[in-house]
């Protein structure tokens, strides 16, 4: 068990590092696309990697089922980073970052309604709260218009084609 807290530990300083380097590849004007073919790259990399410095036979009989998950794994994953990039030019990162991390009511919703997981008092009480944070960031964003256009701050807004 306690091997468990030191995954989760290094997942969770994985995932805020990642927070840190989308930031920083938007202070310096990476481009969304390089940045995540160089990413993607990487971290491909990275894997094999470990895949033959950790197991004895990296390659041996991956079976199909890996393959059908890993390939839209893989696309949904590039594609999440290069929107995700893409996107915090016309926003602020950490409304941004929750909304990603607010993306986790979709599978838990999906598990209970295909899966049929049971719903217990603390599952019902956690996607609530994710309502409430949907609804309180959809309230901060239409403020911050709101007053943006009292001061008389509101341009055209950007384009896709932006910054390429």
């Amino acid at each position: 068990m306690y091997c468990a807290y030191i995954f989760i530990l290094l997942g969770l300083m994985s995932f805020a590092a990642m927070g840190v380097f989308h930031k920083l590849g938007d202070i310096l004007h990476c481009d969304p696309l390089h940045l995540t073919l160089f990413t993607m790259g990487f971290a491909a990399s990275f894997a094999v990697i470990n895949a033959f410095l950790f197991n004895s036979y990296p390659s041996g009989g991956v079976p199909g089922r890996v393959i059908l998950i890993a390939v839209p794994f893989g696309i949904c994953t590039a594609a999440g980073f290069w929107f995700f990039q893409r996107g915090l030019r016309f926003g602020n990162i950490a409304t941004s970052w929750l909304l990603i991390n607010l993306s986790s009511a979709v599978p838990t919703a999906l598990s209970i309604l295909v899966y049929r997981e049971s719903v217990n008092g603390r599952k019902a009480l956690a996607l609530l709260l994710v309502l409430v944070s949907l609804l309180l960031l959809w309230w901060d964003r239409y403020r911050d218009r709101d007053k943006d256009a009292k001061l008389g701050r509101i341009a055209a807004s950007p384009t896709i084609g932006e910054g390429d």
